[in-house]
C-alpha cells in the first residue's frame, strides 16, 4: 500500500514539475483581452466544479471561490489581485493532489488550466511605461 502511494505521489510530483518547467519555458504568450481571460477563468470553474475526485466538497468550493473572487478582480481592473486569487487557487490544488484531497489527474488538468488562466491575465496587463 506504501508502495502505490509512493508511486503515485512520485508520478504527481513529476506531473507537476513538468508543468512548471513548461510554463516557464513556453514562449511569450501574444497579449490577451480580458474578455479571453475571463473565458479561461469560467472553463477552469467548470473544470473544477465537475471535478469527481474532490475527497472533501468544502475543498471544491474554496477553489471555486478563489476562481469566482479572481474573475471579479480581473472585471474590476485588479489585475495583481486576480494574479494572487489564481496562484492560490494553483497552489491549492497542487495541495490537494499531493495530500491524495483529489485525484492526481484532475489536479494536474486543474493545475495546467490556472496556469493557462495565470499567463493569460499576466499578458492582458498593460506594459510598464519608462519614466520621462
Amino acid at each position: 500500500m506504501s508502495n502505490v502511494r509512493a508511486g503515485v505521489g512520485i508520478g504527481l510530483l513529476l506531473g507537476l514539475t513538468l508543468s512548471v518547467v513548461l510554463w516557464m519555458t513556453a514562449a511569450p504568450a501574444q497579449a490577451e483581452t480580458v474578455e479571453e481571460c475571463q473565458a479561461k477563468i469560467a472553463d477552469l470553474r467548470a473544470q473544477t466544479v465537475a471535478a469527481q475526485t474532490f475527497k472533501n466538497p468544502k475543498d471544491q468550493t474554496g477553489l471555486t471561490g478563489k476562481l469566482d473572487s479572481a474573475s471579479a478582480k480581473l472585471t474590476q481592473g485588479k489585475t495583481q489581485d486576480a494574479l494572487v486569487n489564481l496562484t492560490s487557487f494553483r497552489d491549492k490544488v497542487s495541495t490537494l493532489g499531493a495530500q491524495g484531497k483529489l485525484g492526481g489527474a484532475e489536479a494536474e488538468a486543474l493545475i495546467a488550466g490556472a496556469n493557462d488562466a495565470i499567463a493569460c491575465v499576466e499578458g492582458s496587463q498593460p506594459q510598464a511605461q519608462p519614466a520621462a
